[in-house]
């Protein structure tokens, strides 16, 4: 038989916890790893109260809230609105005022990319900011979303080994300050293998520096697509890896995260 709660006691025991609260002063000369393992076990124990608290609540507490103002849902419903915007060919693309998210995709025979090829999985999602962060209008925000795409376009044309024929894209200009959480939502949903944070075919939206002006390592995308001359002077450093390597790499990627197969 459960033992009766003793609700009297337990009070007695959050007043008495309280009580012994120590001033800042008394913990000035804790070392940092004692504060924080102390800092984690406070939180652990407020979030228990607090669900204990909740649990107490003669009404039901609903699982989901839905906030318009969440970051995370804004970042999603921009994205995909982004995806009912319609796809045209990357070569198509011109100037235009606006800051915004965009995403790349491949519908050709390059080996690596056949997963992918044709269908609704962005090869790639990037983003532009505005001029100024707190731009009102389109003309305020600048032209940088086509600059970023016009730029994308020169760096596939450069390469041997795929077309820019073969690429469609899809753009959408965001309201200031939003562009960068819709484009985590996108790089979390399709986990598209040109960008950097997937690691394996990077280096695509990497700007035509100079080699020289710092220390460069040949990126694997330009590994694997030679062509782009600022990344192969001499003063370029050749990746560690082979292209054959970076090839596995690319299927084993497509293995961990299967692609979306609906078509564009």
């Amino acid at each position: 038989m459960a033992e009766q709660f003793d609700i009297n006691a337990f009070t007695a025991k959050l007043r008495a916890l309280i009580a012994a609260l120590p001033e800042k002063e008394a913990i000035a000369d804790l070392r940092p790893s004692r504060l924080n393992a102390l800092k984690s076990e406070i939180e652990a124990a407020i979030n228990r109260l607090h669900t204990f608290s909740r649990q107490l609540d003669p009404v039901s507490h609903p699982p989901f809230v839905f906030d318009p103002t969440d970051p995370r849902v804004i970042g999603e419903l921009i994205a995909r609105t982004l995806l009912l915007q319609p796809a045209q060919p990357l070569s198509s693309v011109g100037k235009f005022y606006g800051s915004g998210v965009y995403a790349i995709y491949y519908r050709g025979d390059f080996p690596a990319y056949v997963p992918i090829s044709g269908t609704g999985n962005p090869i790639y999602v990037g983003k532009a900011d505005p001029a100024t962060m707190n731009a009102q209008t389109v003309q305020q925000q600048g032209n940088g979303l086509s600059i970023r795409l016009l730029d994308h376009k020169r760096g596939i044309a450069a390469v041997t080994n795929i077309q820019l024929a073969d690429f469609d894209c899809r753009f959408l200009v965001v309201k200031s300050a939003w562009q960068e959480t819709a484009e985590d939502y996108l790089i979390s949903m399709f986990s598209p293998i040109w960008n950097n944070e997937m690691g394996v075919c990077y280096g695509f939206g990497k700007h035509g520096d100079a080699a020289k002006t710092r220390a460069n390592r040949r990126s694997p995308w330009d590994t694997l697509h030679p062509g782009r001359k600022w990344a192969t002077t001499s003063d370029n450093v050749p990746n560690e890896k082979s292209v054959k390597q970076i090839m596995a790499e690319i299927a084993e990627h497509f293995t961990k995260f299967p692609p979306v197969r609906q078509s564009k």
